[in-house]
């Protein structure tokens, strides 16, 4: 009986010794300088026949969206030219920027934030490619974009690059 409370208090110290000596799980990267970001996502979409203003032509669509500030941060920009969605079709002869909205889509200009948790909606309006129909169409998504670099300027810090695009479908 000695022998087996000797033997297994060996394979415990010697389980000890060895789980010291392995070095521990990495634990997932968190937001980068510790919060220091905003993370403007393309968190909603629905295709719209009937959008603001005019009625769509034959060869038109229009993408309502929703664009929220899903960072532990307030989004800041010097005016509204600075961020922007993009409707793009992947054409055979490449990525095709179809239309374009300026966030937040209802500002007159100068400074604009957007609040943790807080949200921009619109509509980007395009008028589709030849050969490419609201029912036949390639693929299709909405995207963020950011101004590059100037004077007084530089593009956030974005928390996940992963959510600035959505694939969409028109109808």
């Amino acid at each position: 009986m000695r022998r087996i409370i000797l033997a297994t208090a060996l394979l415990c110290m010697a389980a000890v010794s060895a789980s010291a000596q392995t070095p521990p799980i990495p634990r997932p990267p968190g937001p980068p300088l510790g919060g220091l970001c905003t993370d403007l996502a393309v968190v909603g979409w629905n295709g719209s026949r009937s959008p603001p203003g005019a009625p769509l032509a034959d060869n038109e669509v229009a993408i309502y969206f929703e664009v929220r500030n899903n960072g532990p941060r307030t989004y800041n920009a010097p005016d509204d030219n600075k961020q922007w969605i993009t409707l793009i079709v992947t054409m055979p002869t490449g990525d095709q920027q179809i239309g374009v909205n300026v966030l937040p889509a209802s500002s007159t200009g100068g400074p604009v934030s957007l609040a943790r948790g807080s949200s921009w909606r619109g509509h980007v309006r395009a008028t589709l490619p030849a050969g490419v129909t609201r029912t036949r169409h390639p693929a299709a998504r909405l995207q963020l974009a950011y101004a590059p670099a100037s004077a007084g300027w530089s593009p956030p810090i974005d928390c996940n690059t992963d959510n600035n695009r959505r694939n969409v479908i028109f109808r």
